[in-house]
């Protein structure tokens, strides 16, 4: 009976710890899930802004062409 009853505590512990290790990952994966998609976001950003740079530069390399014609 006593055996039993250590048995059913030291199960319950063995869960309350595989609870714990789950949540824990869980989180883990979720701020890693955060970090990937904060660095998507910068690619993006960054992507954006060098195309707006070369797009200036055409832009001013036009310009340019038409005054060095006039």
């Amino acid at each position: 009976m006593e055996q039993q009853l250590l048995q059913h505590e030291q199960q319950q512990q063995q869960q309350q710890q595989q609870q714990q290790l789950q949540q824990e990952q869980q989180q883990q994966q979720k701020q890693l899930l955060e970090e990937q998609l904060l660095q998507h976001e910068q690619q993006q950003q960054q992507q954006q802004q060098q195309q707006q740079q070369q797009q200036q530069q055409q832009q001013q390399q036009e310009h340019l062409e038409v005054e060095g014609i006039l």
